[in-house]
């Protein structure tokens, strides 16, 4: 249970000692004043005024500060290539599903593992970022795109010819036309999952790997729900 406060002598204190209060036992409030008095000596003193000036200035400044800061912030934001950094995030998304195995085109463990689209990215950029186009190849098999055969020939071995043929389907999809903060989240919404697949530390059999997939690309909700699941 809380004290409540006791009356004492209103006699100002500070920038207020040398005002003359009513110095009757009162609730005191700023400069040892009761209310009668602060308000008396914020609005009609020369000193009191001054203070009340400089505090609505000081206000002002720091309102105006934090506009401009929001502002250069927005500025900022809008530079962002959002639409890169979903991709990369995406990317990311993949080598955790996919993580611990060998390069789906060339069957080996590099050093360097990235993330391949099966349609690459500029033939088809409506489905770059559906899960199911996008599997485990090594840095050095990605940059050659004469191996995307190679690419396609480990999926349909791995997963079979149904699951190719599903993602042939996938360049139905409609064209893409987010705006930037759309952009911005769903690489919001692809950060989440990374980090708790991160903090998880999963490792997943190849049902389980379709099944993240079907499951991310519907959590990230980019495409129709048709566009999303991959259903054996």
């Amino acid at each position: 249970m809380s004290i409540p406060p006791k009356k004492k002598e209103c006699k100002g204190k500070r920038e207020a000692k040398d005002f003359e209060s009513c110095g009757e036992e009162r609730y005191l409030y700023k400069y040892n004043l009761c209310q009668t008095c602060l308000y008396e000596f914020l609005y009609h003193t020369g000193q009191g005024k001054e203070i009340l000036n400089s505090k609505i200035l000081a206000k002002a400044e720091k309102d105006v500060a934090k506009k401009l800061r929001k502002k250069s912030k927005e500025e900022k934001d809008v530079i962002v290539d959002y639409d890169k950094k979903l991709q990369d995030k995406v990317n990311a998304v993949i080598r955790l599903i996919d993580i611990g195995l060998p390069c789906l085109a060339k069957n080996y463990h590099p050093n360097q593992m990235h993330a391949g689209h099966i349609y690459s990215r500029g033939s088809e950029k409506s489905m770059r970022f559906n899960l199911h186009n996008i599997h485990r190849q090594s840095a050095q098999s990605n940059h050659f795109q004469n191996e995307d055969g190679l690419l396609r020939e480990g999926l349909v071995n791995e997963y079979g010819k149904e699951y190719f043929e599903f993602i042939g389907e996938l360049r139905r999809t409609p064209i893409l036309k987010l705006a930037h903060h759309e952009f911005k989240e769903y690489y919001k919404k692809a950060c989440s999952i990374y980090n708790l697949l991160k903090k998880e530390g999963k490792v997943f059999n190849l049902d389980q790997r379709i099944e993240m997939r079907n499951q991310i690309n519907l959590e990230l909700n980019i495409y129709d729900k048709e566009f999303c699941e991959f259903k054996t």
